[in-house]
Parts: C-alpha cells; structure tokens; sequence
C-alpha cells in the first residue's frame, strides 16, 4: 500500500522590485507556474517524525531571470508566505549563467549553492551588465510525517538592486 503524500509550492506570483539609478533597469522572471507532488511508499516511513530521504526538487529551470542593466547589480530573493508551515524550508539557486549581453559578468559563475529563503533577503547573485535567461532551481526540505499533508503556498520576492 502506498501512502501519498503531497506538497505542492504555487508560485502564483513571483514578484519582483527593481531600484532605479541613473540608466534604466529592469529583472523580469519567467515561470511556468508548475507544482510540484511526491509519492512517498509506505516502506520509506519507519518511524514518525523523521525527515524523508526524498527532498522535492524544480526542475533545473524552473523559472528564468532576464535582467536588463548597464551597471553592477545584485539580486536578492526572500519568501513571503501564505500558508506555510515553518518545518518546511524553501531553498533557491542559479543552475547556470545565461546569456551575457556584451562582456557581462555574473559571480558565482556557473551553478551556484542552495540558498534557503525566509523573511530577510538573501544574495543570490551579482553581476555586471545585463544577461538573459538565468536559470532557476527550488527545492523544499524538511517533509516529515509530522506536517500535515495540505497545500502550501508562498511568494518569492525577487529584489534588484543596481549599484554605482
């Protein structure tokens, strides 16, 4: 017998805040609005309240960042939910570089490191100049038999910041 149990993430709005200084900037992000599930066989369950082997991992393209800058950036994400429950972490990363517009530059390059998101702001990444097509992964941890099986929802802020 399996037990199911489902987590899905909506991303019904990725939202994102551009500051502007001096030439025009702008971050826009393209997702297909895709949630995730999971089936957890009843065999992985062996004692309650222990974590799954299994995290829920996005596509390695799940959402796609363009940013469009003449100046040095930096972009920041935080989550703002809606229904979520704190045993449940959400984490962020850059699978790839894109496509530099002339000579930009983006630091890290390449795939970066998880980040787990909350309430404070978190640097995903800098750059110089713009780039299209940034690919972005999620994954959530902490799926337990203790968090009770519904739909959780929660808003990604992205934030882009233009430096001097």
């Amino acid at each position: 017998m399996l037990k199911t149990l489902s987590y899905y993430l909506l991303f019904a709005l990725l939202l994102f805040v551009f500051q502007q200084k001096g030439s025009a900037q702008s971050i826009t992000i393209q997702s297909g609005g895709t949630s995730w599930s999971v089936t957890v066989p009843a065999s992985n369950i062996t004692t309650a309240g222990l974590d799954y082997s299994t995290n829920m991992t996005s596509a390695t393209n799940q959402s796609l960042m363009n940013i469009s800058t003449l100046l040095t950036y930096e972009v920041r994400a935080k989550k703002q939910d809606t229904l979520w429950d704190s045993r449940l972490e959400l984490y962020v990363r850059k699978t790839g570089d894109g496509t530099p517009v002339l000579l930009a530059v983006i630091s890290p390059s390449g795939v970066g490191s998880y980040n787990l998101l909350g309430s404070s702001d978190v640097t995903l990444f800098s750059g110089l100049l713009g780039r299209t097509g940034v690919p972005l992964q999620y994954e959530i941890r902490g799926i337990s038999v203790v968090v009770p099986v519904r739909t959780y929802s929660t808003t990604i802020v992205y934030t882009f910041v233009g430096l001097l």
